[in-house]
């Protein structure tokens, strides 16, 4: 078993990971700001070491020893912090400290459609982020997965905040944009096991679920697990940018983002349905049949 320093370990995927590392009986180190959010980790043996990812001299010291190193670190919006520093320098300060340590590989977690373009503030900062990376000249695998499904967290924070604002349930454009959703546990499955598979060094693997479905239908897997009985209506996305603005310019949380709405026009789907059994040989669960359980109501996370 390999020892692994994972960052971005208590977010929204990291947690899966991390949980997915130990059970594979790696040796497992993480780097988090806020101990407590470690504590899971730490009674389950993981070495938990205090500071942030971003610092330098931080990453340096924590890759001492270590195998791999893990990258799930990234920001979804441009505030508190910045998608430069963290998505674009992220991935950089990685790269220096485990050229330093001698670390033998690192995997970069991005997201699909990661591209060079003014009009996706997100997806270019995760593109950047990703060429930070290849130049470095470390040994290293890019994942970018589709939409990473979980009982809370992640869309289905964003599904309770857009079925409990107003009167109707307003879906940003058409809502066809195709999805190849992927539920938290086989994503982070893929991740634990692409560190023992050198043959994905120096690559980007694009990763999604096993169905192909619109934005619109797993909005519907929400309402429907939910017993949400409000109207739906599909607004031009030139109508909502214009309050969007106004709401990430005056709110702290806003429900969408206009970076959010043009995004979500985008199809969102990998290199094929059977990505993940070509890659790691085994098939990913359903989505669809998963989240009318699983979405019926809010769980604890572990």
């Amino acid at each position: 078993m390999a020892r692994v320093l994972l960052l971005g370990s208590t977010g929204f995927f990291g947690r899966g990971v991390a949980h997915k590392l130990i059970d594979a009986g790696h040796q497992l180190r993480v780097l988090v700001r806020d101990p407590m959010k470690a504590a899971g980790f730490k009674i389950r043996g993981a070495q938990v070491v205090v500071g942030d990812a971003l610092n330098p001299a931080a990453l340096a010291q924590s890759a001492q020893g270590v195998e791999h190193i893990i990258s799930l670190v990234a920001v979804r919006r441009n505030r508190p912090q910045s998608f430069l520093e963290v998505n674009v320098d992220g991935p950089r300060i990685m790269a220096e400290a485990a050229k330093a340590a001698g670390v033998r590989s690192v995997l970069l977690v991005s997201a699909i459609g990661a591209r060079l373009d003014p009009h996706y503030k997100y997806l270019t900062s995760r593109w950047m982020g990703e060429q930070e990376l290849a130049k470095s000249g470390v040994a290293g695998t890019i994942l970018r997965f589709s939409a990473v499904l979980a009982e809370e967290g992640g869309f289905v924070e964003a599904f309770e905040q857009q079925t409990s604002f107003g009167p109707v349930i307003v879906i940003p454009g058409s809502g066809q944009a195709r999805f190849q959703p992927i539920l938290r546990e086989d994503a982070a499955r893929c991740v634990v096991e692409a560190i023992s598979k050198p043959e994905l060094l120096s690559t980007i693997v694009e990763l999604g679920g096993p169905e192909v479905v619109t934005f619109e239908s797993m909005l519907d897997w929400f309402i429907q697990a939910r017993g949400i009985k409000k109207p739906k209506m599909k607004l031009p996305t030139m109508l909502l940018i214009p309050g969007a603005m106004a709401m990430e310019a005056m709110l702290s949380n806003p429900i969408v983002t206009p970076d959010e709405i043009n995004t979500l026009q985008l199809d969102n789907i990998a290199d094929g349905i059977d990505s993940v059994s070509a890659r790691f040989g085994w098939r990913p669960t359903r989505p669809s049949q998963w989240a009318q359980e699983n979405w019926k109501k809010k769980t604890r996370v572990r």
